[in-house]
């Protein structure tokens, strides 16, 4: 892509908080998530990971097909102590998934369970942000990395800690930095 793109300035970053924290509708999501993942925070009852497996899925419109076998994968892998460590591997952990004999990658879900987690250890990759932070590099090279390395959650969080430092943003929580790239993803990929 070869758009013009704003310098993410701290008060570009406000205007896209303020314009997600303005809507409703992203709003009652966000307090749903966060009461729901409050509510189960364990990943150790079937039950309450597939409760939360679907809920995700049905909010953020993730695309995993087989939610059952996803929850069996959560609670067979057993990441209640990597998630309160923050061990950014668990992402990486639970995004592979094995349904009818084929591997199948579910990261941008994987990046938003941990996120609801803990939100200011994980944060969230999706295609708006990835194409965001491509643009940035592609701008600026703010940090050496392939589009690629997007999809690798541990180079992806070392690429959004540069992207936050080389723009003078740490004054932001990673919570807020994700509305900002989001935010202004979407409009960037329109």
């Amino acid at each position: 892509m070869s758009k013009d793109i704003q310098i993410p300035t701290a008060e570009l970053v406000q205007e896209y908080i303020n314009k997600f924290d303005s809507n409703k509708d992203l709003v009652v999501v966000e307090d749903v998530l966060s009461e729901l993942f409050g509510k189960y925070s364990q990943n150790c009852s079937l039950r309450d990971v597939l409760i939360k497996v679907s809920v995700l899925n049905s909010l953020y419109s993730t695309q995993i097909y087989a939610v059952v076998e996803t929850a069996k994968h959560i609670v067979e892998v057993n990441i209640d102590n990597d998630l309160r460590m923050g061990m950014i591997e668990v992402v990486e952990k639970i995004a592979r998934v094995e349904v009818g004999g084929k591997i199948r990658t579910n990261y941008s879900f994987a990046s938003k369970y941990c996120h609801w987690h803990q939100p200011e250890m994980y944060p969230i990759y999706d295609s708006y942000v990835d194409q965001l932070l491509w643009a940035y590099h592609v701008q600026r090279q703010f940090e050496v990395f392939k589009q690629a390395d997007l999809r690798n959650y541990p180079r992806y969080k070392e690429i959004v800690e540069s992207f936050r430092k080389c723009y003078n943003l740490t004054q932001f929580r990673l919570k807020d930095l994700d509305k900002f790239l989001w935010g202004y993803g979407r409009k960037y990929a329109q």
